[in-house]
């Protein structure tokens, strides 16, 4: 079962109002469409894992408007070697809670979108920078 969350809350609210294409013809759908290549659609970006792929926040069903932000999917660095994986197939955010001792992040791809995740922080994901 593909984990599909429509406006999941993480502990501290990141990213609660994220949510993938309901209609998977219809890729603006959501508030966080899947690029492949720079082309919007959840069905398109399967198996076309390219170093451009990402999620664009906000868009609007329309497609116009001025969108938020861009979260890339450049996978991560593997804990115990060091070596980037999933490039172009997943992306991931820490975000500033934890759990335990691991952090918790955003993690997403094609088929999926999950903002609690929780796991080790040594396996160097991306950090989302923000300013005031």
């Amino acid at each position: 079962m593909d984990k599909i969350f429509q406006g999941a809350r993480t502990e501290n609210g990141t990213w609660s109002d994220f949510t993938r294409a309901t209609d998977l013809d219809q890729p603006l759908t959501g508030t966080f469409p899947y690029y492949s290549d720079n082309v919007p659609g959840e069905k398109y970006g399967a198996g076309n894992y390219k170093a451009t792929n990402g999620r664009l926040y906000k868009v609007s069903t329309s497609g116009t408007g001025t969108p938020l932000a861009w979260y890339p999917a450049p996978g991560h660095r593997y804990s115990l070697s060091g070596d980037p994986v999933n490039v172009g197939t997943y992306g991931f955010s820490y975000s500033s809670s934890v759990s335990g001792s691991n952090g918790v992040y955003l993690s997403f791809s094609v088929t999926y979108l999950h903002p609690s995740d929780a796991y080790h922080r040594c396996h160097g994901l991306q950090l989302r920078c923000l300013s005031e």
